[in-house]
């Protein structure tokens, strides 16, 4: 029994890991028309690269542009995982270039789908206002397999003479979304857009007065922009500079966890004469709520539970037990092997956060707080914790000799410590945390990054019935002087009642002290949509 429910923890938080929250990989890729005309370049000797770019990267969806019907045929042969949507621009069919979206079958499916024309004309193949040919927008709403978010996707192609079509084509992009997304999904917007990002068709699209506006994921990428910034190379090195026209905007609760524009080549020939541009784009992001997971392991799945309710704090008992470190809240007479702190925390956190975005919450950089309640002896419990963490000391938020080290994750030790012990340690893995009595001791918020307390032993109150005014009052005090040293504040054994959560609110405690983790995200939700 202890093997297999080992077993399961590890494939159920490999099954978390693998899908929960998980970006999907969007590429805009004009892969160039097949002509002869282009000699070595054509599409005959190219179509192998822009097969290996896509699978290589692993794009879960690709807008292409300048598609035409053989070339998506052969795409789809050479990439048997992928299907694609979208239709000629010529007459709705086969004939003509294609706007065509190519998607990954094992990650997406479709729920409805489309075209329009970029004309006053939409509904039918037509040219539109100053354009020197057709063009096109394909479109589709999809649903995530492995996260079950919906969002709307569409890709385009701007006119490459017409001012007046693109500046018009922007207009009606941002109309026909409204309008096509009926649930107010959140949208991938990528394309050959022909324009510079200084021009009037992107500010068109991307006006921060409008509430139908875009954002640019280059713009918005959490991560530093890799790669060139000119996105037409003209099958050329090192490409035509300042030419930045293709693009992926998004629109909508959508964070871009990176962005890159690949000018991969092989010995000096490219896949085409325009770079793709690629981006993670996760949708509906966990936002991290001001909650204290009390006593974690005690829910059904530790950790998972607290990460999907958004919790930035989370707290596990530990017992130092024959050189071990289990996790109970009182010490057991026969331990269990699989709920020792490396199995039940450490091991999962790794899998989770050794590889990009490098965060518990992908679109959020600030670290989880993993608070250890010590409840055996302090010198060697500490020992043993300083020992374990060695191995995840790279995944660690610490200061050193005046330097940050921003890890994912901050370990604060609570109970029975030794802060001058831990002071004086030249390897400063972990922070304390501190009590009232600790503030203008000089304690800096490094060490002692949160100050916490007995919620009646703070306030003289039981957190029955209306507060009296003295509880406001030293409530308000231990906040002011928390925060004054740059340090955050916790309650334990706070009543779990509506009207103490919006008293320590209100108030500006930093963490709700809480075992009633979906109650206190639907509360803590509540509390701000009515203070918008």
């Amino acid at each position: 029994m202890k093997l297999a429910g080992l077993l399961f923890m590890s494939v159920m938080t490999m099954s978390i890991y693998s899908h929960s929250q998980e970006a999907v990989k969007v590429m805009s890729f004009n892969i160039r028309y097949n002509t002869p005309n282009d000699g070595l370049n054509a599409w005959p000797h190219r179509k192998e690269m822009v097969r290996s770019m896509i699978s290589f990267y692993e794009a879960d969806l690709v807008g292409v542009q300048e598609a035409l019907y053989e070339q998506l045929t052969d795409l789809t042969y050479l990439l048997p995982q992928y299907d694609y949507l979208g239709v000629g621009r010529d007459d709705g069919k086969k004939a003509g270039e294609f706007a065509a979206i190519i998607y990954r079958k094992s990650r997406l499916s479709v729920l409805r789908s489309g075209n329009f024309w970029l004309s006053e004309t939409p509904e039918i193949p037509s040219l539109g206002w100053d354009a020197n040919i057709k063009r096109i927008a394909s479109w589709a709403v999809f649903k995530d397999k492995f996260s079950g978010e919906a969002f709307f996707y569409i890709n385009t192609h701007y006119d490459h003479e017409g001012v007046n079509a693109r500046l018009n084509s922007s207009h009606l992009l941002k109309q026909k979304v409204h309008e096509l997304n009926e649930d107010k999904l959140p949208v991938i917007l990528t394309g050959d857009f022909n324009m510079l990002p200084s021009s009037t068709p992107y500010r068109v699209l991307t006006s921060d007065q409008d509430p139908q506006s875009f954002k640019d994921a280059r713009v918005m990428s959490l991560a530093p922009p890799h790669g060139p910034f000119s996105t037409w190379s003209g099958f050329s090195f090192p490409g035509i500079g300042e030419r930045r026209i293709d693009y992926i905007f998004t629109q909508g609760e959508a964070a871009v966890l990176n962005y890159a524009t690949l000018s991969d080549s092989w010995s000096g020939k490219f896949p085409s004469d325009h770079l793709p541009v690629l981006a993670s784009v996760l949708f509906q992001p966990i936002t991290p709520i001001p909650g204290h997971a009390h006593n974690d392991y005690e829910h059904a799945r530790p950790l998972w539970e607290a990460r999907e309710n958004g919790f930035s704090s989370i707290e596990a008992d530990i017992h130092l037990i024959d050189g071990q470190l289990y996790v109970y809240h009182n010490k057991p007479r026969k331990p269990d092997p699989s709920r020792t702190l490396e199995n039940l925390y450490l091991n999962p956190l790794e899998k989770l956060l050794s590889s990009p975005p490098n965060s518990f919450y992908p679109a959020h950089k600030s670290p989880l707080i993993l608070m250890l309640d010590v409840k055996t002896e302090a010198k060697s419990t500490y020992l043993r914790v300083k020992e374990l963490l060695k191995p995840y000391a790279y995944l660690l938020w610490y200061k050193k000799d005046g330097l940050l080290h921003p890890g994912p994750i901050r370990i604060i030790l609570s109970g029975n410590i030794d802060k001058v012990l831990i002071t004086q340690d030249e390897q400063p893995w972990v922070g304390v945390d501190g009590r009232p009595e600790d503030l203008g001791q000089g304690w800096s918020a490094d060490l002692m990054p949160v100050v916490s307390q007995h919620f009646v032993k703070a306030l003289s109150w039981n957190g029955k019935g209306a507060p009296p005014v003295t509880a406001v009052q030293k409530l308000q005090e231990l906040v002011a002087d928390t925060h004054a040293e740059g340090k955050q504040l916790r309650l334990w054994a706070s009543p779990e009642r509506h009207e103490v959560w919006k008293l320590l609110l209100e108030n500006k405690v930093d963490f709700i002290n809480t075992d009633l983790l979906p109650e206190f995200k639907e509360y803590w939700e509540k509390f701000l949509s009515e203070r918008m």
